[in-house]
């Protein structure tokens, strides 16, 4: 059987978990500002009797639950 010597291919990965990186903030307010859009176009959309915009509100639903993934990426990273 061949043995071979893993050492001089090895190297350290080290995570600091308690500082912040200057990017994780943006993906949280890209997610505050989508939900809150998509707040004021599903209360449009009812107050308005506007199907297009109750739509686009329901569509930004998704852009929302998209978005949280990439903040808990950020989360999860730390």
């Amino acid at each position: 059987m061949h043995e071979t010597n893993l050492a001089t291919w090895e190297h350290s990965h080290p995570f600091v978990p308690d500082r912040q990186r200057p990017g994780e903030r943006r993906p949280l307010i890209v997610v505050l500002l989508t939900a809150a859009t998509m707040v004021v176009e599903v209360v449009a959309g009812i107050a308005f009797g506007s199907m297009a915009l109750l739509a686009g509100g329901l569509h930004m639903a998704s852009h929302a639950v998209a978005l949280s993934q990439a903040v808990l990426a950020c989360i999860d990273g730390r």
